[in-house]
């Protein structure tokens, strides 16, 4: 397919910032923005007078009556996913959601049906699998540099001030913070999603149980947070496991340039072991010592033998360009694009399973006993 993909728009909130960025000339997209959509005027406008969008919409049926729109990434809160989701594929869109993909797994499985009646594509947006260093890790485990991985650490802070961060305001988190929007989970369900993800990424088998405990802080001295939190995810091979743990800070001396959080992923193998410090922040950046290792990738092989690569791109933006580019060239090339819904609706289970241990004193619960709701 020589001509560009037209893309349109559903959703201009904060995390619609990097969406949009990914289109812009020096990202070489084969893909444009033609059409953009939300309630905010104001965001609207804002938006087509910076990326030179000349249709802009309100109503969201006005804007899938657009025939110049090939594929719509949708951005809009995760209770309406699902409507708006199978409006897309009904108006002849190709559809890329945000997670989280749905909250229920029958919204989810609706999704899925109409989408299989149609030649369109349908993939769910996950930019942490695009982020350079896990690329290169997922690479090493391919070629069996650490051998299979036995087991993951995913570490997680959180902080209500740092050095440098976006400025979010609160009304922003208002519909993450409800029980009909999110579980009342903006960082255990919200951003657990992507975790989920990236240890169902690195595992060659499926996660059988997860067991979640969770604290409670308080932020801007108003809101309720979700957060310490820590998930353990078991395996069928009971020598493998993973955990994810978060922390939340009142002030961490943190740089930003995206959410004042940052991650470090440990993946060990069976012989080796890899080490990322940094993601979503900036925090190891400028971390010239030994430990705990500067943004980047750096390993250690069955020979004890240490290596790093520094030349990874970690600025966490890139991650989104990498996967607009990927769902974009599947549509050109007519391939199934990365994440597919199945794999999603698999990673949406993990999500629930995890909110129903929440909700039953942090017993441990099989993935596969959720059915449709946590």
């Amino acid at each position: 397919m020589g001509d560009k993909i037209r893309v349109g728009i559903l959703g201009l909130g904060r995390i619609s910032t990097l969406h949009l960025q990914a289109y812009k000339p020096e990202n070489k997209m084969n893909a444009e923005i033609v059409a953009i959509c939300d309630k905010n005027k104001k965001r609207l406008k804002q938006v087509a007078d910076e990326y030179n969008v000349e249709q802009t919409y309100s109503n969201v049926d006005e804007f899938l009556k657009n025939n110049k729109i090939d594929a719509v990434e949708i951005l809009t809160p995760h209770h309406l996913h699902t409507e708006h989701t199978i409006k897309a594929f009904r108006a002849g869109k190709h559809v890329s959601l945000q997670k989280i993909p749905a909250l229920t797994l029958s919204d989810m499985d609706k999704m899925i049906e109409v989408s299989k009646n149609t030649e369109l594509k349908f993939r769910i947006f996950e930019n942490f699998r695009f982020y350079e260093p896990y690329m290169k890790a997922k690479g090493l485990i391919k070629q069996n540099v650490i051998g299979k991985p036995v087991k993951i650490d995913y570490q997680m802070l959180s902080a209500e001030k740092s050095l440098s961060a976006w400025d979010v305001p609160l009304k922003s988190w208002q519909w993450r913070l409800t029980e009909k929007g999110n579980y009342k989970l903006p960082t255990i369900f919200d951003d657990g999603y992507h975790k989920h993800s990236i240890i169902a990424h690195f595992f060659d088998e499926p996660v059988k149980s997860v067991i979640a405990w969770q604290g409670k802080t308080k932020v801007f001295n108003v809101l309720d947070w979700d957060i310490p939190a820590n998930i353990i995810y078991t395996f069928k091979d009971k020598s493998h496991m993973a955990t994810w743990s978060i922390s939340m800070h009142k002030f961490f001396p943190m740089q930003s340039k995206y959410y004042g959080c940052d991650e470090y992923l440990t993946i060990y193998g069976d012989y080796g072991a890899i080490y990322m410090p940094g993601c979503t922040g900036s925090l190891y950046e400028n971390c010239d010592n030994s430990a705990p290792g500067k943004a980047g990738i750096h390993w250690i092989d069955k020979e004890g033998k240490w290596h790093s690569d520094l030349n990874v791109n970690t600025d966490w933006a890139n991650s989104f360009v990498n996967c607009s580019r990927e769902f974009i060239e599947a549509i050109r090339e007519d391939r199934p694009p990365e994440v597919n819904p199945i794999e999603a609706r698999y990673i949406l289970q993990i999500s629930l399973a995890i909110v129903r241990s929440l909700r039953n004193n942090y017993r441990e619960i099989k993935v596969k006993d959720i059915e449709d709701k946590p």
